[in-house]
């Protein structure tokens, strides 16, 4: 069915959120208007024409008394030329799930299982290219894409009636599309993803930060039980404090400039210097207005991994203005902390199979020699089994990887 939202003066829904919970069950969000109350009336029939339903949020004494002949006891939700009408003056999400759309649903049959694959560093076209074989009339999954910033949840919705072993072929294929670029299946922000990251394979994490002034350790401290992995943040903004502060050269700093990549490698190496940290993250750039110290919008992100002795620089041009420009560097810096974590616990895992293998075999030839017949040599294998070598997966794609100014 096809939702219409009236706001008048006031629009306090959550276009993106809305959009969202819809399409889970089966709906459109397509038109939203901001009136002032003298053009309800207009407005009003034209979503009836338009919609199936309208919910209606802001000043709703405005519009309760536009229609208090009709509306004297101001209901929640009626019904006028057979259109569901909701009314609610400030419209949240709960209201939406828990009163509005299950009035709605009570139309239509079908029901829908939805699967949410929470993605990043792909765009909307390049998600659809992904996803292709999913997005032709004849599929029998339905694709929605919400994009926020530099994310974009995916959502695939069938109807509950689809056999399981289809359901759960269709839920394989989508997860192997999209891997590669999903941080979460369930409604968690990547900073919470890196958190629980952090807490359960029991790392210590440092910032310094120029570029991001403090919104980075901002994002963890938000998040209830920083204290278990967040060591230190601290804000280096003076050339002074970042030599003071975390040992980066002055020579350093002449040579390839305070906004380099040079420079970012030396403040995470600073954090890193005093060994009380599994992870370091160093931001420094121009966030802008002005032009100087680099071009706007320049942003060097190093992160470094103190049990493989390396640091791995990233260089960033964001294209906005001093708040985009920092949050993106915020969002960025927790999308390479994602991937770090994420090639950091399957090299583990890798090395302690290996590790595990390794004792296997020893236990092996332990046993054959054990057990060998005393009047014989001890049993040796024909093809002695050789030493797992290291793992060489790198921590991230970019390490170790350090860009530099010309």
């Amino acid at each position: 069915m096809k939702i219409g939202f009236l706001s008048v003066e006031r629009q306090t829904v959550d276009i993106r959120a809305a959009k969202m919970v819809l399409f889970d069950n089966g709906h459109s969000a397509d038109i939203f208007v901001t009136v002032e109350p003298a053009e309800i009336d207009g407005a009003l029939g034209m979503l009836r024409s338009a919609c199936d339903a309208i919910v209606i949020d802001g000043n709703t004494d405005a519009f309760y008394e536009l229609y208090k002949d009709t509306l004297s006891n101001r209901p929640d939700h009626f019904e006028l030329d057979g259109k569901l009408h909701s009314v609610c003056a400030n419209v949240t999400t709960a209201f939406l799930t828990d009163g509005f759309i299950p009035l709605v649903n009570k139309k239509v049959k079908k029901r829908y299982a939805v699967m949410v694959f929470k993605t990043y560093g792909k765009t909307v076209d390049e998600l659809k290219s992904i996803l292709k074989d999913f997005t032709t009339k004849k599929s029998k999954v339905q694709l929605g894409f919400f994009p926020d910033f530099l994310e974009c949840e995916v959502h695939a919705r069938c109807v509950t009636s689809m056999p399981k072993e289809d359901m759960n072929e269709l839920s394989v294929k989508l997860v192997e599309l999209l891997q590669n670029c999903t941080y979460a299946y369930e409604d968690k922000t990547i900073g919470e993803r890196v958190a629980g990251l952090l807490k359960s394979e029991g790392l210590k994490i440092k910032i310094a930060e120029s570029f991001t002034g403090g919104a980075l350790g901002a994002e963890f401290t938000a998040m209830p039980g920083a204290s278990d992995y967040l060591v230190e943040d601290v804000v280096t903004y003076s050339v002074v404090s970042k030599h003071k502060r975390l040992g980066v050269p002055f020579e350093t700093i002449a040579e390839k400039g305070v906004v380099s990549g040079d420079t970012a490698y030396n403040m995470a190496l600073g954090l890193m210097a005093s060994g009380d940290c599994d992870i370091a993250v160093a931001t420094t750039g121009n966030a802008g207005p002005s032009v100087q110290n680099g071009t706007l919008g320049l942003c060097y992100i190093a992160l470094g991994i103190t049990s493989e002795k390396s640091i791995a620089v990233i260089k960033y041009v964001f294209g906005g203005d001093r708040e985009y420009n920092i949050k993106s560097g915020v969002k960025n810096a927790m999308f390479l902390l994602y991937e770090s974590l994420m090639s950091y616990k399957r090299l583990k895992k890798q090395r302690a199979a290996a590790q595990a293998q390794a004792q296997a075999a020893q236990q092996q030839v332990q046993a054959q020699q054990q057990y060998a017949p005393p009047t014989q040599q001890p049993v040796v294998p024909q093809q002695q089994q050789q030493q797992p070598q290291e793992p060489a997966t790198p921590l991230a794609p970019f390490a170790p990887l350090i860009e530099t100014d010309d």
